[in-house]
């Protein structure tokens, strides 16, 4: 299972659910865009509810791995929907992108701090 942080409060979901929200969460943020999604979540007592994201270029989410004793929620066609909605694109885990940084376009001079030491 996987808790969701989202908005100062958090949602258990499936591992599979989770993972293609974050997913389209990151394409419908890199489109500048934003979506409403609805998933089933795991309530504290075991049962099943659900909760609605609205997803855009600001949402901040977070997903972490959690035990439960329940069974873990699937959702398929729901999955498959969210893949499909970000073109296919399918990353089984997230990425961190650093950018490349380059200091060559920067020219210091320290010659004249050296003469007043």
């Amino acid at each position: 299972m996987e808790r969701i942080h989202y908005a100062g409060s958090s949602f258990v979901t499936g591992d599979l659910i989770a993972h293609a929200l974050v997913n389209y969460a990151h394409f419908l943020s890199a489109h500048n865009t934003s979506a409403s999604v609805d998933i089933p979540i795991r309530k504290a007592d075991g049962t099943v509810g659900r909760a609605n994201f609205l997803l855009g270029p600001t949402s901040q989410l977070v997903s972490e791995s959690e035990d439960s004793r329940f069974s873990e929620l699937l959702d398929n066609d729901l999955v498959k929907v969210l893949y499909d909605r970000s073109d296919g694109q399918h990353e089984s885990s997230p990425q961190t992108v650093a950018p490349e940084l380059s200091f060559s376009a920067f020219s210091f001079d320290y010659s004249d701090l050296a003469e007043s030491v």
